[in-house]
């Protein structure tokens, strides 16, 4: 799996997301709760050594809707935010593929940070849709020539 397959594969088995079936969806999350979004906003080299392994870092947007009718919805949305930020970094070791110099390569993902979980948009037409959350995720990973 590539990163982009891999971060989604991750995702889709928080617990949170898969008790409501919820289908990780890619570059959009649908209006309707329990709809999420992975975007992806770039790869980067941070290092490379002399034989050609590379440490490289991948930035993510997760988008998530979520019912928001009363405080009660809200409060529970927020925990799910927590609780995502403190499941990822646990989730490293995933064997990562990508395609180096023509060859495919294999790497490990070797740390998940999650940071700016918030409210990022409020329906304005129809109250039972629902709030959009967004959260940055950073995904680093090795690949080994």
């Amino acid at each position: 799996m590539n990163i982009l397959q891999l971060t989604r594969t991750i995702l889709q088995s928080f617990p949170k997301i898969s008790a409501v079936m919820g289908t990780v969806h890619v570059e959009f999350a649908d209006s309707n709760p329990d709809s999420y979004g992975l975007a992806s906003i770039g790869d980067s080299l941070q290092r490379e050594d002399i034989l050609g392994n590379q440490v490289r870092k991948h930035d993510f947007l997760l988008y998530m809707t979520y019912s928001g009718i009363n405080d009660y919805e809200r409060l529970h949305n927020s925990e799910a935010l927590l609780a995502l930020c403190q499941w990822l970094p646990e989730q490293i070791g995933g064997t990562v593929e990508s395609r180096l110099g023509g060859r495919i390569c294999t790497g490990t993902v070797t740390k998940i940070a999650a940071d700016n979980g918030m409210l990022y948009a409020v329906p304005q037409e129809n109250c039972m849709d629902g709030l959009r959350y967004q959260m940055q995720i950073t995904v680093t990973y090795t690949v080994m020539m």
